[in-house]
């Protein structure tokens, strides 16, 4: 096995346990239909955006 071999296999095996360590719990998991539902209502509805510098100045950081 060449390093660069080496290297690509102890990359793969240190993600997957990086995955596996602190992957989504709930991956894999149904979401309920209505829940998927009310998603999709609320990505659809434009949403009001607050610009930082008003973010800033309402709670005294700038």
């Amino acid at each position: 096995m060449t390093n660069a071999q080496l290297d690509k296999k102890l990359e793969y095996i240190i993600e997957q346990k990086i995955v596996e360590l602190y992957g989504d719990p709930d991956a894999g998991l149904d979401l309920k239909e209505s829940f998927v539902k009310e998603l999709r209502r609320r990505t659809r509805k434009k949403q009001k955006t607050v610009p930082l510098s008003m973010v800033l100045k309402k709670y005294g950081l700038r």
